[in-house]
């Protein structure tokens, strides 16, 4: 099977075929991307926005961004297109511009964490905000990979391919779970209809 990559969509129909994480972890595993973003898939320009409300997206500035992010993809990704700015178990950094790793521990959490407890590229790992559990996600400036720190076993591990991966798990969570509560919301309510039909039928 060849490198697959997902371009040139004008709308999400072309994405009907990922409905699960699976599947996506199936077409990212395959190799490198062939898209014309250079990055894992060609996301539709306004996804996020009409998923999430285009107030709730934040895209950053050039000035946001650390020297050592020099993956252009995913510099161009942010700035385009940007990430929600709270997914429930991701909040993203946006009070202060984008710091690396290192810089995070030294400004926003002095003493905390030494300085040998840091994997050894903390220069180069940008650090996007606050993931579950304490942990932290951060991009290679380098390569453009999204992973997770986790302070409490200081251990770096791997999570998405990239930025328009982790953008489009986060969507594809999200729609999932407003797909969940408007059915629970149309059953509710289906409920309550044939409550009162059956209330009005006994009255006759």
């Amino acid at each position: 099977m060849g490198t697959m990559g997902l371009t040139d969509l004008n709308d999400l129909n072309d994405l009907n075929h990922l409905n699960t994480l699976d599947d996506l972890t199936a077409v990212t595993a395959v190799g490198g991307p062939v898209t014309r973003s250079g990055l894992a898939l060609d996301l539709p320009a306004r996804l996020l926005d009409e998923e999430f409300g285009q107030s709730k997206v934040w895209r950053f500035e050039d000035f946001d961004f650390p020297a050592t992010l020099i993956h252009e993809p995913t510099r161009r990704f942010l700035r385009d297109m940007g990430l929600p700015e709270d997914h429930g178990f991701f909040q993203l950094d946006t009070d202060i511009p984008l710091p690396t790793l290192a810089e995070y521990n030294a400004g926003e959490r002095p003493g905390e964490l030494p300085p040998g407890r840091l994997p050894a590229r903390a220069a180069h790992l940008i650090r996007l905000g606050h993931f579950v559990e304490g942990n932290s996600l951060v991009v290679d400036g380098t390569t453009g990979a999204v992973l997770n720190w986790s302070d409490p076993e200081s251990t770096l591990t791997s999570l998405d391919a990239d930025i328009s991966t982790l953008a489009f798990t986060l969507w594809l969570l999200h729609r999932e779970n407003r797909e969940n509560r408007e059915n629970r919301e149309e059953t509710a309510a289906c409920c309550w209809v044939e409550r009162l039909r059956n209330e009005a039928c006994a009255g006759l």
